[in-house]
């Protein structure tokens, strides 16, 4: 009974010593990973910035309107500034203006001093609103009908493209041909060739919004308020790194 049990245990032993003889084989002789094949040679490449302008007529201004009331006291100038306001938003939709293109951006309430800024004599209220004017060539002839309306302060105006994608889209396939053809240059006069692109980044920056300051004009001083819109330049650029041979 003995011997058959040791018999039974050293055929137990080589089964084990076989299956771990055989693994260790497989991890000695398993192919080794890419990375560790590779022998630490750079690929050699080349980088490149490119640079891609469009330019366009702005179609949509903003423009900062607001009514300033004075009163001695705080809740008169109030009272006195949401009636003149309630005026004024609804003069500005009469005239088109859509309600999500009005939002208001300010509004404070301040004590006035007298000369020597010792004591208080009254208090102002100012309110304004932000209006998107999305019917750029009424721009003028609206400022002039909101200052009828009671506008006595016009913060400002600037002017914007409402939707860039596709200006942005052209700038940006501009900077990429402008980027590709640089990187040829300097493959040719460096004696090598280009190979595949081997990473891509672009930044698109779109003229900043600059209010530029307005004063209100009396009513019936004249014509529409003059509007210049110019025109606006949206920049991409590209930065492109290329595999050389």
């Amino acid at each position: 009974m003995n011997m058959r049990f040791l018999s039974i245990l050293s055929a137990l032993t080589l089964v084990a010593l076989a299956i771990a003889v055989g693994t260790l084989a497989t991890l000695w002789f398993r192919p080794r990973p890419l990375a560790a094949q590779t022998t630490g040679a750079p690929v050699r490449q080349i980088t490149v910035v490119g640079e891609g302008k469009t330019n366009a007529p702005p179609d949509t201004a903003l423009v900062q309107i607001g009514v300033q009331t004075d009163a001695p006291t705080a809740r008169e100038a109030l009272t006195a500034n949401n009636t003149q306001m309630e005026a004024l938003i609804a003069r500005l939709k009469e005239l088109g203006v859509a309600e999500r293109d009005i939002q208001t951006s300010n509004l404070s309430i301040w004590p006035r001093y007298d000369n020597e800024g010792r004591q208080v004599v009254g208090y102002q209220v100012s309110n304004m609103v932000s209006v998107k004017i999305r019917q750029i060539d009424q721009a003028g002839e609206l400022l002039d009908k909101v200052v009828d309306a009671g506008a006595n302060n016009l913060g400002g105006i600037a002017f914007l493209i409402d939707d860039p994608s596709a200006l942005q889209k052209s700038a940006r396939d501009a900077a990429i041909a402008d980027a590709r053809q640089r990187a040829e240059a300097m493959a040719q006069a460096a004696g090598v060739t280009l190979g595949q692109v081997l990473a891509i980044s672009e930044t698109i920056s779109s003229p900043p919004v600059y209010p530029m300051m307005m004063e209100a004009r009396t009513a019936g001083a004249g014509g529409s308020v003059p509007i210049q819109t110019g025109e606006q330049t949206i920049t991409a650029q590209v930065q492109m790194t290329f595999e050389i041979r």
